[in-house]
């Protein structure tokens, strides 16, 4: 009756109508299933618990528009038997023999902005193939097209959601959503969604909202979209980790969009498959733990911006996290692929910020670097050949082993805070006559210094900055580990990157 289409709304809706119907396959899906998430979903939306999330999703929809009344109850019945129970109504006349542009089969509605996001409106004839007002689409899609707000979040006043080019992980993402949407609204429909001024709860994923015409609670929404997306990934990741159901990395495509008609909108944005694949591998035992602690202080360090509030014991550390707050460490992680390629510039500035924790203003602690977290984001988000992650690893061991053996404090911190190309080189040359002249043998010869620092991979670049702050990083953890360095020899701060900050890009 249903299949995965490939178009994201639809197959958001589709997956949500899954998770409510407890199933993890659309072709599993019986006309009971859909009858049950109608009903579902007729109590939520016509509840005015949903009004202000569904003006942006179902633009003009009978579930925006007020009243009430023996009237106005009517109508809304016929609509949700036609809208919400499509899949068990009549035809519409318009939609006689013409076929569902989504699966292909017989259509049975016509359908405008006020069945799915960013249409035109009922009659307009722009767009629509064959001078229809509307676009053509089958009953059982129509149902499921309904349940995409309960499958995205709101976010920002708008609707938050995300498509993989695997269904199973589309349906994985809609999940939390559905857990989420239906928290809030048991909770909603009860008459005790938090307000801006009420306790705090940890386990929430949103920020409750106040209306001060109505003086009461809002719907909550999210903030951070891209943020939350990838905090969702990184569970799933996790989740996929302690049962072994790991699977072949797709691409994800994030739509962020508003149908109002105030200013409708719509982002996209894309999380590549080795992007993904690297939310899975280092979700691993190897690097979770470097990498949880990474995240911990990625939320640790960014609070959200807060509204006025009349309590002043409000806790604020307790608003930070997914659905919270954004996450500076995936924010600037996704800030790489934000112009739809892998931008070098900010993947450096990720591993000095993150990689080499220069974004708490030091390196405070020596285990705070991590090679094996580094030599991952190296090969899956940069694409740099394992043959050259591993010269750079053995040159830098190479100089561990000098530093070590000759105490020499001087060459490590030139090495590790080098603000010029200039200092760095003239670092080494002095390096490399001392060994010679000390022990009548070479440091390193010149063809590894060109493979390490000038020599261009598949990523297509060479950046002795880049180079500096990864073997920054094998050196700390590496004397480190020898007992050598303390962070005591870490007194002198990193070196500051000029010209502009990465740009935010609303994650």
């Amino acid at each position: 009756m249903i299949e995965w289409t490939g178009h994201a709304l639809v197959d958001v809706g589709i997956a949500a109508i899954c998770v409510m119907s407890g199933k993890n396959d659309p072709a599993l899906l019986t006309l009971e299933d859909l009858d049950s998430a109608a009903d579902e979903m007729e109590r939520y939306y016509f509840s005015g618990a949903l009004s202000s999330y569904l003006t942006c999703v179902f633009m003009n929809s009978e579930y925006v528009q007020p009243g009430s009344g023996d009237k106005k109850a009517l109508s809304r019945k016929r609509y949700a038997n036609r809208v919400l129970r499509a899949h068990r109504a009549l035809p519409d006349e318009e939609a006689k023999g013409q076929v569902c542009v989504f699966s292909g089969q017989e259509a049975t509605h016509l359908i405008h902005r006020g069945q799915m996001p960013l249409l035109t409106g009922e009659g307009v004839l722009n767009f629509f193939p064959g001078a229809a007002g509307g676009l053509f689409i089958s009953g059982p899609y129509l149902t499921a097209l309904q349940a995409l707000p309960i499958g995205g979040r709101r976010s920002e006043g708008k609707l938050l959601v995300a498509h993989s080019d695997d269904p199973a992980l589309t349906l994985s993402l809609a999940r939390n959503f559905v857990e989420d949407n239906r928290r809030l609204l048991s909770l909603a429909m009860a008459g005790k969604l938090p307000d801006r001024e009420g306790p705090s709860d940890d386990l929430t994923r949103e920020q409750a909202s106040w209306d001060p015409t109505k003086k009461q609670a809002k719907y909550p929404d999210a903030k951070a979209a891209f943020t939350l997306i990838a905090s969702d990934l990184l569970d799933i990741m996790r989740r996929q980790r302690d049962t072994r159901d790991a699977r072949t990395p797709a691409s994800i495509h994030v739509y962020w969009l508003s149908s109002s008609g105030q200013g409708p909108s719509l982002e996209i944005f894309t999380l590549p498959s080795n992007l993904v694949r690297f939310f899975r591998e280092v979700s691993k035992a190897v690097t979770s733990a470097a990498w949880e602690k990474l995240l911990a202080k990625g939320w640790a360090i960014q609070l959200p911006e807060q509204p006025k509030m009349r309590s002043k014991a409000k806790n604020r550390s307790a608003l930070t996290g997914p659905g919270r707050s954004r996450n500076p460490v995936l924010a600037d992680l996704l800030s790489v692929y934000a112009e739809g390629f892998v931008d070098l510039r900010r993947a450096r500035l990720f591993v000095r910020r993150h990689l080499l924790a220069e974004h708490r203003g030091s390196i405070e602690r020596p285990d705070d670097c991590d090679w094996g977290l580094t030599d991952l984001f190296l090969k899956e988000v940069l694409g740099m050949s394992p043959d050259r992650v591993e010269r750079i690893r053995t040159f830098a061991d190479t100089l561990a082993e000098y530093i070590a053996r000759k105490n020499d404090k001087a060459f490590f911190r030139a090495v590790t805070f080098s603000q010029r190309p200039g200092e760095f080189r003239n670092a080494f040359v002095k390096a490399q006559r001392n060994e010679y002249l000390d022990h009548r043998k070479l440091l390193f010869n010149f063809d590894e210094y060109i493979e390490v620092f000038e020599a261009e991979d598949n990523a297509g670049f060479a950046d002795w900055s880049l180079v500096r702050d990864l073997i920054c990083i094998r050196l700390i953890e590496s004397l480190h580990k020898t007992g050598w360095l303390t962070p005591e020899e870490l007194t002198s701060g990193p070196v500051k990157e000029t010209g502009s900050e990465l740009e935010r890009i609303g994650a």
